[in-house]
């Protein structure tokens, strides 16, 4: 399962997943939120909270991932945080996903501090 929303008014995107994410839904999962930049501001930030992933992500879902990478640097991404939980293992297979296609994101453990680390300013 998954939510995508784009706020607006803090010019970010972000994205929750959880359970099992199956290829249909990761299509989903990417239309959203490629969507969803369409309301953004170039300079916009995302949040990625995969704390409630319970499986590994399938090559579809990392195909994805890559479609919204791509989609978020043509819009003009600014900076990412990945909330990551007891989901290491799904934490560890975006990491090297986006590391192999040179997009950096930030850590948190909780949404609450991914927003505290977007909002407080203190990251580049």
């Amino acid at each position: 399962m998954f939510e995508v929303q784009a706020l607006v008014g803090k010019n970010r995107l972000v994205m929750r997943l959880w359970g099992n994410v199956d290829d249909a839904e990761a299509r989903q999962i990417g239309d959203a939120a490629v969507a969803g930049m369409e309301r953004l501001r170039p300079g916009f930030d995302m949040v990625s909270d995969l704390r409630g992933l319970t499986t590994v992500v399938s090559p579809e879902g990392m195909i994805q991932l890559r479609r919204i990478v791509e989609a978020a640097r043509v819009k003009g991404f600014r900076r990412g945080v990945r909330v990551v939980g007891r989901s290491a293992e799904a934490a560890l297979q975006f990491e090297r996903v986006s590391r192999a296609i040179g997009h950096e994101v930030y850590l948190a453990f909780s949404l609450e501090e991914a927003e505290r680390l977007l909002d407080g300013g203190w990251m580049p």
